[in-house]
């Protein structure tokens, strides 16, 4: 039984056995009121006596402590120094409670955490009511004995799944591991082990896929010491190299149990394998085994292709790198298997439209799918089709300057950011992305300049750091290393034109009857025809056009535009686009077929003003010429 109320209690009786007490003085104490003191003595007077020990009020001195049993008062003060082991908050509490009975180490009893925890039965049942709710979604039991004892029952892949998603999310991996497991095994020893292995073996990984297979490969180490083993889990769709490197996998984790691990593990081993990794080299399209895959693959670039209304160039190349990924993202999606895209919400800033256009053609793809793609999914296929289209739209030969790229993150994110150097520098060329695992091996730096997203050692060439998406700005430091720096296109800037710029003193307008006015004015000049304001309508009523909560890009479903042109009003004070959210930029974009390219460079000026102070300082524009000599700056 708890021996305490709650903390509080357990403070005002070490305070009175320290020496007599008043309630003044415990209430200042304690930070709480006088009534709040009297409440807590009353519950404290109720509790002690059972310990031969009672209260005397004295109306000098206050309270103190009277002792008839001197043994049972020295082990109730024994007690009371123990240090608390209180959660923070709710939420604490529970991740803590869940981390019990993930272990698995017998029943957890609800009556010695309210003991320690200092936190009531109510309370921690309301904590285990949550996570019922939570473990059902993984086909997971929590059973009760006498309703406060607790012990999880279900599917051992399942309670992987679990343990994985708990862990993914921790902030502190190596400390949440240990305490989950009680163990003594290193995190970070097993992740570099690992990358080893795989490197070996010539696969090709991210640091952030890195981490998700390491966290598999613990957790499967963990609970076969457990005696947790998959005896019958069957994985036979794959590659065949992944189950002799499943096999290493297992060899390297056991030592010495090794020998005699089951099919089942195997098996497992080689699911997560798949779905982390990918062949290095320029290997073959894979045989028939992978139809679904190339079905995936094929649709997604035919429907890119048919809603931009332009030849995209797919080389061989950038067909395998997409083709792997859709292969692993595969596996993961119909093995239930999670990951976070760090970068989720600046794709979906810097490439509105890509991501809107991958959402909209995998969400014709649902048979080829058990389970339900997620945004943080759908943000890795934008970086590839991204990539693609950059690879399409600017590529440069005779390059003076070649650079080695270094991240953490995808491929695929990573060559989106690699094109857009390209674009800024054309006398740069960048070959294919590296991993730091991959950098770290190496000992000399061919390259004349490295490029990195994640802090790297510097070896035998200068090494310049950038975030894994970077800002304009950030691109432009670039040039004190390079000679050539690239002007803003004037071609863009002539899409802009004053009669097609409006100045908004007052809110003469709402968002449907200003769409309805700058769609009208781009049909009376002839820029579109009919089909366009029931287009942009269609758009909007689909998903709201807001860029970042910051700008409104009111646009069609596809390239409409008879010319392309973009149509700028300006609201000082701001107009309601959606409920709650003002917004003082229109942008509405008419975009025609043959502009595509110069598309893309439109999307970057957008993305690139959507800071506070630069849309402010737009916003105040006088004139057309005003606007257009501030936007300038922001072409890439």
């Amino acid at each position: 039984m708890r021996l305490f109320t709650n903390k509080r209690v357990r403070d005002i009786f070490v305070q009175i056995a320290k020496g007599p007490a008043t309630q003044a003085f415990l209430a200042k104490e304690m930070n709480v009121s006088t009534r709040t003191i009297r409440s807590d003595l009353k519950e404290l007077s109720d509790i002690i006596p059972r310990y031969g020990i009672s209260l005397l009020y004295d109306r000098k001195t206050g309270f103190e402590v009277k002792c008839d049993d001197p043994a049972s008062y020295h082990a109730l003060l024994e007690e009371s120094d123990r240090p608390v082991n209180q959660t923070r908050s709710a939420a604490d509490r529970r991740k803590q409670l869940m981390a019990l009975l993930l272990r698995q180490q017998g029943y957890v009893a609800l009556e010695e955490l309210e003991s320690d925890w200092f936190i009531s039965i109510y309370s921690l049942k309301n904590d285990v009511a949550l996570l019922k709710r939570h473990f059902s979604f993984y086909q997971i039991a929590v059973n009760a004995v006498g309703n406060e004892r607790l012990r999880i029952a279900g599917d051992e892949v399942n309670i992987r799944r679990c343990i994985y998603d708990h862990l993914l999310r921790s902030t502190e991996t190596e400390s949440d591991y240990r305490e989950l497991f009680a163990c003594e095994s290193a995190f970070s020893e097993i992740k570099n082990a690992l990358s080893q292995l795989l490197v070996n073996n010539q696969l090709r990984f991210s640091d952030v896929n890195l981490r998700s297979f390491t966290l598999c490969c613990g957790i499967a180490l963990e609970r076969i010491r457990g005696g947790n083993w998959l005896l019958d889990y069957d994985f036979n769709q794959c590659d065949t190299l992944w189950k002799p490197i499943a096999r290493q996998v297992l060899q390297l984790l056991l030592a010495d149990q090794s020998g005699s691990v089951p099919p089942g593990e195997v098996n497992y081993m080689a699911m997560n394998l798949s779905a982390f990794c990918s062949v290095s080299g320029d290997s073959d399209l894979p045989d028939r085994c992978y139809d679904a895959e190339l079905t995936v693959m094929n649709h997604f670039l035919s429907y890119v292709s048919s809603v931009w209304y332009c030849d995209v160039s797919y080389d061989e190349q950038s067909k395998k790198n997409l083709l792997n990924h859709i292969k692993a993202m595969r596996t993961r999606v119909n093995h239930g298997i999670t990951i976070i895209n760090p970068l989720l919400d600046q794709i979906k800033r810097h490439y509105p439209l890509m991501y809107e256009m991958t959402l909209t053609a995998f969400s014709e793809l649902d048979n080829f799918f058990t389970g339900k793609l997620s945004d943080d999914e759908i943000g890795y296929l934008v970086m590839h089709i991204g990539a693609v289209l950059e690879d399409t739209l600017y590529q440069h030969q005779g390059s003076a300057v070649s650079a080695l790229i270094v991240s953490d993150q995808g491929m695929a994110s990573t060559r989106i950011v690699s094109q857009r150097i390209v674009r800024m520098y054309p006398n740069m060329a960048i070959g294919e992305p590296i991993s730091v695992q991959q950098y770290q091996a190496m000992e000399n730096i061919a390259e004349d300049v490295v490029i990195s997203m994640v802090p790297v050692v510097e070896k035998n060439r200068k090494v310049i750091n950038l975030p894994a998406l970077p800002e304009r700005w950030q691109l432009e430091n670039i040039k004190y290393y390079l000679t050539n720096h690239r002007s803003p296109a004037d071609t863009v800037m002539n899409y802009f034109s004053p009669a097609h710029f409006f100045i908004f003193e007052q809110s003469e307008h709402n968002k449907d009857s200003l769409i309805e006015f700058l769609a009208r004015r781009l049909e009376s000049t002839g820029k579109v025809d009919a089909r366009y304001l029931p287009s942009v309508v269609e758009r909007e009523a689909h998903a709201s056009t807001l860029l970042a909560d910051k700008i409104a890009i009111p646009h069609p479903m596809g390239l409409v535009a008879s010319t392309t042109q973009v149509t700028v009003a300006v609201f000082p004070q701001g107009i309601e686009w959606d409920v709650g959210k003002v917004v003082k930029l229109v942008f509405m974009l008419a975009i025609s077929e043959d502009a595509f390219v110069d598309s893309m460079i439109i999307y970057d000026y957008l993305t690139n003003i959507l800071d506070d102070d630069i849309i402010d300082k737009l916003s105040a524009s006088g004139t057309f010429a005003d606007f257009m000599c501030l936007s300038g700056r922001y072409f890439i």
